[in-house]
């Protein structure tokens, strides 16, 4: 049998073993334009049964997944995480419908995650604000201020963890921010996770939450149904493990942290347009709530959440290349 010949059959034989395993195809349905799947059609093809809990609440499960859903409402859980839908689950009939926008660029990517990425990946850390852009004002205390104490305590316990960091700022400089990305980019980073905190004029605002970039040709979860006409951008070739990440970050500071769940949201920011790697922008805390302010301001809450956000890198390591843990420095 010649070279050629074999390479032919192994790929026949690759092909074919992989259409065996590959889940049944879910017929699309048109709803207002847009593609959406049957909500227990797609389950069952991955191995999940459609259970209702209310006249609006039903859920998808298995001995390792619980996806959560409510007809009508944009919001989602897996496994008691929130998380922020590009459409709202509706009914078509009686059956309840899922976007195939967030099929494909959330539940697919989060629950058989690809393994793309290097085994000891550079983090880029990334202080928000900062120079002549202050962020956030509280009285006395700025935003820029506590981003970049975030930030070093961030990178010296993924250092500490067998990480390899580098930050955009080390200092109270002006960084614009387009060039942040491209920082990253430049020093060969492989993760870029940007640290902000969080305003709001309801003082009773709270919790914390993390952006990945929206999906081409979908709202973003602040823009009010806008954004739906913008095709994708650069930081889109990452979609799989920008959800991958924003989620397991999310997760980690939620439950360790013991944290309002205000979910993985999806915004086009400036950080996260143009980034050529998996990328996430942090909203650690409110610092218009005095409570949750409080704590932003105490150093030792501030190290308790940054060992919460390098636990949920390890997470996201370990789907996302298979690595365990980095290796040791």
């Amino acid at each position: 049998m010649t070279r050629f010949v074999a390479a032919i059959l192994i790929a026949h034989l690759a092909a074919a073993a992989a259409a065996a395993t590959a889940p049944p195809a879910v017929k699309s349905i048109t709803i207002g334009g847009r593609e959406y799947l049957a909500l227990e059609e797609w389950g069952r093809s991955r191995g999940l049964q459609l259970v209702w809990a209310s006249k609006t609440d039903l859920l998808l499960t298995n001995k390792a997944t619980r996806l959560n859903f409510t007809v009508n409402s944009p919001k989602a859980a897996l496994n008691g995480t929130t998380l922020w839908l590009t459409c709202p689950v509706v009914l078509q009939g009686a059956t309840p419908c899922l976007a195939r926008a967030d099929v494909q660029t959330t539940f697919e990517p989060l629950l058989w995650p690809v393994q793309r990425g290097p085994k000891s990946p550079l983090i880029c850390v990334d202080a928000g604000h900062g120079g002549k852009d202050t962020g956030n004002l509280e009285g006395r205390h700025k935003e820029k201020d506590y981003t970049l104490l975030l930030a070093r305590e961030f990178a010296a316990q993924l250092r500490k963890a067998g990480f390899r960091t580098t930050l955009t700022r080390s200092w109270d400089t002006t960084v614009e921010l387009e060039d942040r990305p491209e920082i990253a980019r430049r020093r060969g980073a492989h993760l870029f996770i940007s640290l902000h905190l969080n305003a709001a004029a309801n003082g009773d605002a709270r919790g914390s939450e993390v952006y990945c970039l929206t999906p081409a040709f979908a709202a973003s979860t602040n823009a009010r149904g806008e954004g739906a006409g913008t095709g994708a951008l650069a930081g889109n070739q990452q979609n799989g493990q920008n959800i991958l990440l924003a989620y397991h970050l999310q997760r980690s500071v939620v439950r360790r942290m013991g944290l309002e769940d205000r979910g993985v949201r999806r915004a086009r920011w400036a950080v996260l347009r143009t980034a050529r790697m998996p990328a996430v922008l942090v909203e650690v805390g409110f610092m218009s709530n005095p409570d949750e302010a409080r704590r932003l301001y105490s150093p030792e809450w501030r190290r308790q959440y940054c060992q919460a956000l390098v636990e949920g890198v390890k997470n996201y390591q370990r789907l996302a290349s298979g690595a365990s843990a980095p290796p040791a420095p």
